[in-house]
């Protein structure tokens, strides 16, 4: 028995708990990373769903709307169509964010305006940023602040 080599059992237990690090570091990076990614793909999507639903009211020549959930952290984008029921599309919120603003905004058909100095606000704790629509009067337009 004193010519039997090995290891100890402290010794197999520290090898394997440096492996399951090394096995766990990229599974947790990951997790952030694909949160991140959700987010900016959220703020992407939202921004175009925007200028959509403004450019549809255009187009269409028919009030187009965004209703925004702040209970369930969701957008629903409204575009009626000439003589059928609205197109909708939904838009969920990832956890990440946080937002606030009014509960509806309507662009007028014809123009695009929606006739308020509205704002859509996402609270990014994580990054400690506030990310801001800020519509302006008259155009209809909006400017997107990050502070």
């Amino acid at each position: 028995m004193k010519n039997m080599k090995g290891f100890t059992l402290i010794e197999s237990l520290l090898v394997l708990s440096i492996c399951i690090t090394f096995i766990l570091l990229p599974t947790l990076a990951i997790k952030k990373w694909k949160q991140v990614l959700s987010a900016e793909q959220f703020l992407s999507s939202f921004e175009k769903r925007l200028l959509f639903t403004q450019q549809m009211a255009i187009v269409n020549r028919l009030d187009t709307q965004i209703i925004f959930y702040e209970q369930n952290q969701s957008f629903n984008f409204l575009i009626p169509r000439d003589g059928r029921k609205a197109e909708k599309t939904v838009l969920e919120i990832p956890t990440v964010l946080r937002a606030t603003g009014p509960q509806k905004i309507i662009f007028k058909k014809g123009s695009g305006n929606n006739g308020n100095l509205s704002k859509f606000s996402f609270s990014w704790s994580e990054k400690e940023q506030l990310i801001e629509f800020q519509f302006q009067l008259g155009s209809g337009r909006y400017v997107k602040k990050i502070k």
